[in-house]
Order: C-alpha cells, then structure tokens, then sequence
C-alpha cells in the first residue's frame, strides 16, 4: 500500500494532467482547428507531457487502471499501424520482402537523371507529421481512459467540454451575425456566407460543434435512463423541465447555441449526421431504459420538434444546398464522386503497401487528369484515403480499434446502472463523425480528431463497472452491478446541475 503522502502526491500528478487535457481542449479549435504545422507539433508535445505526467503519478501511487480487452487490442492495433507507416519510409523495406517494389514516382524521378534511393512511399517528407498526429491521438485517447475512470473527474470533463464548444459556437454566430466574413483577425478565403467559427472549413467546424451537441444532449436526457415505469417517466420528465428552466438552463442555451451554429454552417453532411447521431442516441436509450410506450413517443417528438424547429429557424441554405448533390455525382467534372473513383485506382495500384502514410495530395497530382482543375490535398472520405495511403491490410487495422472501443461503449450503455450518459454520447459522437468521414475529412483536423478521441476515452473508461475500475475482482460481483458509486450524486434525485 503506498503511503498517504506518495497517494497525495500521485493525485496531484493525476490532477495536473487533467488541468492540462482541458487546456488542450480548449486551445486546439483556435489556432484554425491547429490544422497547421506548429499548430499539432504543439497538440502533440501537450499530449506528451500530459502522458509523461500520468505515468509519473501513476508510477508514484501505484493506482489501480483497469484496462478493458478491446483498448488493449486496439493499442496493440494501433502501435502496429504505426509501425508500418514509419516502415514506408525506410529504404531496407524495398525488396526485404517478395512483390514489394519501390513506388513509380522514383522511377521517374530517375528518368530525369537524379540521383535517388528507391523507397516504397511517393513522399518520405509526409510520414513524420502524419505519423506524429495518428500518434497524438491515441495519447488524447489514453489520456481520457485513465482520467476518466474517477466518475467525478469525468462528470466535470464533460461539462467542460460542452462549455468549450460552445464558447465557439458562441463566437461563430457573433461573426455570423455581425456580416464579418473573417476568422479571428484574418478575411475569410473559404466558407464566405457559412458560419465557421475558429474553422476554416464549415464541415469540419460542423462536426466539431457537433460533438458538443451531442455531449450536452447527453446530459439532458440521461435521466430518462433511470424510467422504468410510466411514473418514473412523468416524474422525470417534470423533473427535468423544471430544471432546465431554472438551474439547468445554461445547459439547455448551450445546446441551442450549437444547434444554431451547426445549421448556419450550411453543412449537408453536418445535418445529416447530427440526426443519425441524435437518432442512435434515443434509440440506445430507448433500448437500454426500456420506457412506457408513452414515454419513448414524448422523447421523439421532442427531439423532432426541436429539430424541426431549428431547421425552419436556421437550415434553409443547408436544405438548399440538398438539392446541389447532383453535381457532386458529375464525373465529368472534377466532382467528389470522380475524385472517390481516382482513390480507388490509386488503391487497385499498390492495394498492399499503400503509397505512403500523409501522401495523398502528392499521389493524387500524379493521378489526376484534366477534369480536375484543383488538387485534392484530402480525398473527402477518411477510409478511403487512409487506404490510399497505408494499403487495404494497414486500413483494416487500423479502424479494428474504434470498431471495437464503439462495441465497448454501446455494450456499456446497457451493462452499467450509474454513468451511462458517457459511453451513451461517446457512442453517438462515434456514429456522427464516422458517417460524416464518408464524405468529409473533418476528422482529419487535429482540433475534431484531439476532441473525439478524449471523449470517445472517457466513454469507455465508464462502461467499465465501478467495482472493475477500483480493481475490485469480477468473481465478487454477484447479481445486480454494486450501486455504490464515486461519480455524480444518485440521479434522478439530485442529479447536478450542468
């Protein structure tokens, strides 16, 4: 057992790095999403102390963390991606293994007489940022695991969270509404006439908002888990009305502020999958709270007409702008669809190997033809590019891990009794930003990607049950999971206020 001083001094320690992953919360939407060089240099060294922090209160306390199968797989996942991206780069790999053959670029490159060594990637230059930012992620990721295994600890994250993308949102629409067509102290050369905030594209900040969104509707509907019966419906529900008119109702102005801004930022795809992340989330609480029939028809009306409401109010451009898809289908024309088509190409060509982790852009100049008049520096779907660039077997892999931290967190919402208002919005979150990856690249911002991975953290950090989390062993937990919690006071009594 370790002392009280060296368990002070581990809190401390644990206590810092959390002060310094909110930190990082809130500063990465502002330098444009840190979609910049120095920008996610900065995210990642943050992350890095953060981690280097935790491990010395860690190794100082000696505290129990539990560490669920699936983060383990997908860390084991991860770091091996990781490890096939860094070995792109390096020159041995070129014929170490049978059918692996340098990429065409350096063919050429010596068809012009220049002396180069042969690498199974079209741009080395590329691998240390990307890799740095994949990395990075999976730090934030960790960071939100272990923190958010103290209920308390994750309670208050996620308040601060919804503060934070609000607070954003809250400057976009100031911006919006005062016909400034600037992003901080700079004019707009992207998004004119749409609602970006700190962002330069409007999809990415969609996202982004977002995943607040869905963190504050979280909170507002997490009572509704504890119905059992038509009684504990009607009580809840009058409960919850009262509160979000009285001590609740900074939470009910900050969803609102993020539904706005989310609509006035024209995103088709932002819509879209905010619904489908609203939609999966009242269809994991109908499924896991069980509710009368009554109770389940009041909680969709309400979400509908909320909807409904802010899309009369504020969605009309975005609802315009529908009926613009067909464009995106022309390939005749530089269009989305016949960029997605020359992906596949640059796949069917090195489907194995990939062309080189962060080298998109560069491969996609050696592809293109003369519809596109611009170069696509992202493919404008996630999965596709990834395997662009890392090959069909690395892809695989790598989205192994998130297939399984979302199957950890939806198991979560069912198998815990306190707390499920986390692995309930981080699976929700997941559901939106994967769906808006098909055809944006809004996770690719460091601002979104930092943001999603400390929640999607901290929801499976509370599907874990609180005996698992304090180490206790699984053979003690007869019947009912303990009600005995260290998190938020018992709901829906005295639920706290947001």
């Amino acid at each position: 057992m370790p002392s009280t001083a060296t368990a002070n001094g581990a809190g401390l320690l644990h206590s810092v790095a959390a002060l310094l992953l909110l930190a990082l919360l809130v500063w990465a939407p502002l330098p444009l999403a840190s979609n910049l060089p120095w920008a996610w240099d900065l995210l990642a060294v943050g992350v890095g102390l953060g981690l280097a922090l935790w491990g010395w209160g860690q190794a100082s306390g000696r505290a129990a963390l539990a560490v669920a199968w699936q983060v383990k797989v997908a860390a084991l996942c991860l770091l091996l991606v990781a490890a096939w991206a860094w070995a792109q780069g390096q020159a041995w790999l070129v014929g170490l293994l049978p059918g692996v053959a340098p990429h065409d670029v350096w063919a050429l490159a010596a068809d012009y007489g220049l002396g180069v060594t042969p690498l199974l990637v079209a741009d080395s230059g590329a691998l240390p940022d990307a890799l740095l930012r994949l990395l990075a992620y999976g730090g934030a990721f960790w960071l939100g695991y272990a923190l958010g295994q103290d209920g308390t600890r994750a309670r208050r994250l996620w308040q601060f969270l919804l503060a934070v993308t609000a607070l954003y949102a809250a400057y976009g629409l100031v911006v919006f509404f005062t016909g400034a067509e600037m992003i901080l102290w700079e004019e707009k050369w992207a998004g004119r006439g749409s609602l970006t905030s700190t962002f330069v594209n409007r999809n990415n900040f969609a996202t982004y908002a977002n995943i607040g969104l869905l963190v504050g509707l979280g909170l507002i509907v997490e009572s509704f888990l504890d119905a059992r019966s038509k009684a504990d419906a009607k009580r809840i529900a009058a409960e919850l009305v009262e509160k979000l008119v009285a001590r609740r109702s900074p939470l009910l102005l900050a969803v609102l502020l993020l539904l706005t801004a989310m609509l006035l930022t024209n995103s088709r795809a932002g819509m879209l999958t905010a619904l489908l992340g609203i939609a999966s989330m009242l269809m994991l609480i109908v499924l896991a709270a069980n509710p009368t029939p009554k109770a389940k028809l009041g909680v969709a009306v309400a979400a509908v007409l909320l909807v409904s409401g802010a899309l009369w109010a504020f969605g009309q451009v975005t609802l315009e702008r529908l009926g613009d898809l067909p464009s995106e289908l022309d390939l005749e024309r530089g269009s989305r669809l016949a960029a997605y088509l020359l992906a596949l190409d640059m796949i069917a060509d090195r489907p194995w190997t990939g062309h080189g982790y962060g080298t998109f852009e560069q491969v996609f100049q050696l592809y293109r033809d003369e519809r596109f008049a611009v170069v696509y520096d992202m493919a404008h779907n996630t999965y596709l590019e990834h395997a662009v660039e890392l090959g069909i077997p690395a892809t695989v892999l790598l989205y192994v891990g998130p297939v399984l931290l979302f199957s950890m967190c939806v198991r979560g919402v069912f198998a815990r009794r306190r707390n499920q208002v986390f692995p309930l919005t981080a699976a929700a979150v997941t559901v939106t930003v994967s769906f808006h990856s098909l055809v944006d690249f809004s996770l690719q911002m460091p601002a979104v990607a930092l943001t999603y991975a400390v929640v999607l953290g901290v929801g499976c950090a509370q599907s874990l049950s609180s005996a698992r989390r304090r180490g206790e062993p699984a053979l003690r937990r007869q019947g009912p999971e303990p009600t005995l919690s260290f998190s938020a006071p018992p709901r829906p009594a005295a639920s706290p206020a947001s």
